[in-house]
Parts: C-alpha cells; sequence; structure tokens
C-alpha cells in the first residue's frame, strides 16, 4: 500500500460584476459556479478532512450572513470560499466577517474590509476573496488572497492538501504549496 501524497487545491476567485465565475479544483475533481446575473456571490463549500469529499456547496449573496453549514463546522471539515464579482459596498460584514475572521480570515480580509469601509464601490468597483481554512472556530490563520478592481479572472490560490495518517486514519490539512 503505498502511502497518501499532498493533493493540490487551487480555489479561482473573479471580480467581474458582469460575469460571475468562479472554479475549486481538489485534486482532478473541479467545481464550478456561474452565475447570469445578480448580485455578487459568495461561494461556500466545505469538505471533508478525510475523504474530501464535499458536504456543503451553496452561493449567497448576503454579505453578512453566516452559510448554513451546521454540524459540519468542526475540526473534521475544511471550509473553501471564492468571491464572484462582490462590489465593494458588500463586504464582509456582522455576522459572516466574524465567522470568516475565526475561521482563518487575516489581513487579506482586512485589506477588503478598510478599501471598502473608505472607498465604498467608486472607482474601484469589485473585489475578488479566496479563503482556504480547517473549520471549527479555530482562530488560526487560514490560506487567503484578494483582488481589488479590474480585470475578470483571479485572484488564483494555490495551495496543498497534505494527508496525516494516524491510527489508520488519513486526515487532510491545508498546507502552503511547496518549491520541491
Amino acid at each position: 500500500m503505498t502511502d497518501p501524497v499532498n493533493v493540490p487545491l487551487t480555489v479561482c476567485s473573479n471580480t467581474n460584476n458582469n460575469f460571475f465565475f468562479a472554479q475549486i479544483g481538489i485534486g482532478k475533481n473541479g467545481l464550478s459556479q456561474q452565475q447570469q446575473s445578480g448580485g455578487g456571490y459568495y461561494w461556500f463549500v466545505v469538505i471533508n478532512r478525510q475523504t474530501l469529499a464535499v458536504e456543503y456547496n451553496q452561493i449567497q449573496t448576503q454579505p453578512n450572513v453566516v452559510p448554513n453549514i451546521g454540524n459540519l463546522n468542526d475540526v473534521n471539515h475544511i471550509l473553501i470560499l471564492a468571491t464572484m464579482g462582490v462590489g465593494l459596498n458588500n463586504p464582509p460584514q456582522g455576522a459572516l466577517f466574524q465567522f470568516l475572521d475565526v475561521t482563518g480570515g487575516g489581513m487579506e480580509l482586512r485589506r477588503i474590509e478598510q478599501v471598502a469601509n473608505q472607498f465604498n464601490c467608486g472607482s474601484l468597483g469589485t473585489f475578488g476573496y479566496a479563503l482556504v481554512s480547517v473549520l471549527g472556530n479555530l482562530n488560526l490563520p487560514g490560506f487567503e488572497v484578494s483582488k481589488i478592481g479590474g480585470g475578470s479572472v483571479g485572484p488564483i490560490l494555490t495551495i496543498q492538501l497534505m494527508p496525516t495518517t494516524v491510527n489508520g486514519v488519513t486526515s487532510y490539512t491545508p498546507v502552503q504549496l511547496s518549491n520541491a
């Protein structure tokens, strides 16, 4: 039996507010979202840390509502978030900001908040944000990236899921993309 290997995880967000599109790649499995119209979107995906199976996959437009992940908010699951054309007038706020903060959001989340608070939507328009982190309100840093205004694709977050086997059970943890 071969030991498990790192699994690539890529999250593609976008800033375009006319074509709402995002992709998530977990190993060789791909997920995509495309919305034709409406407001900017927050796409939440929760995967199981042992099977890497998708257990929650929903989009929402509300910038202040925590996704209804229920009992999946534990250390056995990983949160993946990608935004699609969200205006700077609708950055994460209130309960959603607090949830993202304790779920791994950090400097990039605060960057969006600061720019949105200072300039609103104005000339900068939209932002893209991607976050990957272990759930469970651990208040540990996640992996995140952001892009403000312009273009359509991006930001793109590339990390890996590293397997660890304890007592015959393999669990995956998000780690920085290796240069090896």
